[in-house]
Order: C-alpha cells, then structure tokens, then sequence
C-alpha cells in the first residue's frame, strides 16, 4: 500500500514537472516571436500626425482621430496591452475565464496575442495568434502540451489581416497608414480596407455621437478548413478610457452572426495599453 502511494506521488510530480516544461517550452517560443516582432521596429518615433492629414479621410473617420487625441502626436509604431475576460469555444460550451497579452508592430503590421484559459476551471490551455508577413497562425494546445488547433494557410492569412485591420481601435493612428484606405458609407460609418501581402479585406466601422468607435464589423472565414466559409464578424464596444492621451475602447465581445443565430466567443476588458514600449510585459 505505502509503496503504491509513493508511486502514485512520484508520477504525480513527474506529470507537474512534464507540464511546467511544457509551459516554459510555449511561453519561450511566444517570447522569441514578440522579441523578433519588436526588434524590426525603428527605435525613433514616428512621425507627428498633422490636422491637415484628416482631410483626405471620410469626415466620420476624421472626427474619431481628433477626438481619440491623435493629432499632434507621433503615430504609433509598437502597441502591447493586456486583456481579461472570458472565451468559449461554441454556443453551447461554458464560459471560461481568460487572460491575454497583445504586441503590434504598425509600420509592418504584425502581431503577437497570447492567451491562458481554464478549461472546466482545471485543465488549462494556452493560446498563440500571431501574424507576420502577411501569414497569419492559431495554436491552441491544452496543458501546453497536447496541440488542440494548429490552423495556418489563406484563411487564416486573411483571418489575421482581419483582426489587425479591427482593432485599429487601439492605435487609430495606425488608420493613416499606406496599407489602409478608407471609403464613406454615410455621416455615422465608413469602410476601411486593408491590403498586406498579397491580401485584401474590408470592415465597416461604426461611430457614436461622441465619435468614437462603438461596432466594427466584416465577413471573416468561419475557421480555416476546407468547407469554412466567411460569416458576419461583430465587434460591439461599450466602454472607453484614455490610456497614452489616446481615447480607445476598453470593453466590449467577438461575435460572429452564423445561420443558427448570433454567438458571442470572447467578452473582454482592456486592463493596460502602453504605445512604443518596445519591451515585453514585465512577468
């Protein structure tokens, strides 16, 4: 019995000992791409924006950068920020409590968002969405170990253009720049769209009396496999605050409007912002 019980510790510390490498394993290779991302950034700032670059913009778009405070200020070359909330992976799946972290580069647009989950509040699984080059990758492995998705290939590419495009919403400066144009829709919305690396795609985004943005929205592959095809991609936000002098959202859902009705995936806060810290987040 007692000998059982000792064998029963020692794969029980072996286990905990497979899945801390596991983890430091993952969270090395997320470092190294975060690391490789900011260091193709210039160190110098970059340039002020000017009232007088406004003008070529639909006049809602123009309103939301001078109201977000970008004016007189150098655009943006690196974004990191923090997030928590919760993820689910379908309708009818629970809720799980999450964390995230997010770097981007803007003059060559990339990005590099991590994420921890508890899956049933116990098994843990972490995440890597990243893009770079114009190709775009979704790595979800449980317990840092067991690969749950591994998706890459033209969806994904376009997926990843996608988001970086969306969330614009937290360096607006970055709407000013060459891969972006922009097209009116009417006095409370315009179409911004992207072209990077071979690929380009559109969103529509939606502002409030106080110009700010409050919807964005597109039509984004439903999964990167053979038979997915694009759905309404929603992005609502109910909140904002200032971080760096810059007005951005600060809460709000992922949702995609699919044919059984509407689901909500990712209910996030923003809790950090920092713009051109070209440095990883402090453990």
């Amino acid at each position: 019995m007692r000998f059982a019980l000792l064998v029963a510790l020692a794969l029980v510390v072996l286990l905990a000992l497979v899945l801390i490498v596991a983890r430091t394993r993952f969270d090395r290779a997320s470092d190294d791409q975060i690391d490789v991302l900011l260091a193709r950034v210039p160190a110098e700032p970059g340039v002020v924006v000017g009232a007088a670059e406004l003008r070529r913009l639909p006049a809602p778009v123009a309103r939301w950068l001078t109201a977000a405070g970008v004016v007189g200020r150098p655009r943006a070359r690196t974004v990191r920020l923090r997030q928590e909330g919760e993820l689910r992976t379908a309708p009818d799946k629970p809720w799980m409590p999450a964390a995230a972290e997010q770097y981007y580069s803007i003059d060559q647009p990339g990005f590099v968002w991590t994420t921890s989950v508890r899956m049933l509040r116990v098994v843990p699984l972490v995440g890597r969405d990243t893009y770079a080059g114009g190709h775009g990758r979704m790595l979800i492995v449980a317990a840092a170990l067991v690969p749950v998705v591994d998706a890459t290939g033209f969806k994904i590419d376009e997926g990843a253009l996608l988001r970086f495009l969306g969330e614009l919403i937290w360096f607006p400066s970055a709407a000013l720049a060459e891969y972006v144009d922009w097209s009116p829709v009417d006095d409370r919305s315009a179409l911004a769209t992207m072209t990077y690396g071979g690929i380009s795609a559109s969103a529509r985004f939606h502002f409030d009396a106080h110009d700010r943005v409050d919807l964005v929205e597109a039509e984004r592959y439903f999964g990167g496999d053979p038979s997915s095809q694009r759905a309404p991609w929603v992005i609502p936000l109910t909140a904002w605050a200032r971080f760096d002098g810059v007005t951005v959202p600060v809460a709000g859902e992922v949702t995609w409007a699919l044919p059984d009705g509407v689901f909500s995936y990712y209910r996030w806060r923003l809790t950090a912002l920092e713009i051109d810290r070209r440095a990883r987040w402090p453990d």
